[in-house]
């Protein structure tokens, strides 16, 4: 087998919207076109009312505001895979945290659109430059080796070791600015920019958390592809070295291996 150079790799940090369905049903159900003469919307439509939104926000508080760079997949649409981006959003006057029209991008492709066609969103997310270090994970397990009169008898497994993680990302900017995608650093943190971006953790009331995902592409023949997720991930520490323009950043997934997926 080929292998795998991190330059043939796309590096994200994603958020938790829509990563556990089961958990938080973020689904937007009843977007009517805002144009008064349609009931639904169409090919070529890039905004749409919301009607009904359900989101997880901290302490296990669901809000109807749709975050301005959610990604969404909509019923309906006859490319299924294609992912739209709200742009834009209206609130409405009564209610800040209820949001009442979205605009997306790319516009609508052709599709058959019920009058209350479903939105289900997928997790924020933004690529990271990967500087002149690496990514890597460090899988522990411990185990008691019990004695029988002194020899070595059995083997017990011991306690849970959460995930290591450590990458070195470009040094751009630590803030994002107006009109500049999502920094690294503010999604880590989810702050600024990314302040409303939403927990990975299944768990509302567990400090803020992550996902790093690596995807490998496969740059030439039959070679699948590869996705690694390392879910659940809490930056620990952040050091910035202004001379090499990097930022090493350390910390820890709460989970003892990352889920790792073969593409076909």
């Amino acid at each position: 087998m080929a292998r795998i150079e991190l330059r043939d790799c796309v590096v994200r940090i994603k958020d938790g919207l829509g990563a556990h369905p089961d958990t938080y049903p973020c689904t937007a159900l009843g977007n009517k076109a805002i144009t008064p003469s349609k009931t639904a919307v169409a090919a070529a439509d890039t905004t749409c009312k919301v009607s009904s939104t359900s989101i997880p926000t901290a302490a296990g508080a669901k809000t109807q505001k749709v975050p301005v760079g959610a990604r969404f997949t909509i019923a309906g649409e006859t490319a299924a895979t294609t992912i739209h981006v709200v742009t834009a959003r209206t609130q409405d006057g009564t209610n800040v945290d209820t949001t009442t029209d979205i605009t997306f991008s790319p516009a609508l492709g052709a599709g058959t659109y019920a009058t209350d066609a479903a939105i289900t969103f997928l997790p924020q997310q933004v690529e990271v430059k990967i500087g002149e270090g690496n990514i890597t994970y460090t899988e522990k397990s411990e185990y008691t080796y019990l004695l029988d009169r002194d020899n070595l008898d059995t083997v017990k497994e011991g306690k849970d070791v959460p995930l290591d993680v450590k990458w070195d990302s470009v040094y751009e900017y630590i803030t994002t600015g107006t009109g500049e995608n999502i920094s690294p650093m503010d999604a880590m943190k989810g702050i600024g920019a990314a302040s409303e971006w939403i927990t990975y953790s299944e768990d509302p009331c567990e400090p803020y958390a992550v996902a790093l995902e690596v995807e490998y592409v496969a740059p030439c023949g039959t070679s699948q592809g590869e996705i690694t997720l390392f879910p659940d991930f809490r930056s620990e520490q952040r050091e910035v070295n202004f001379k090499d323009a990097t930022i090493a950043v350390t910390g820890k997934c709460n989970v003892t291996e990352p889920i790792v997926t073969r593409l076909s």
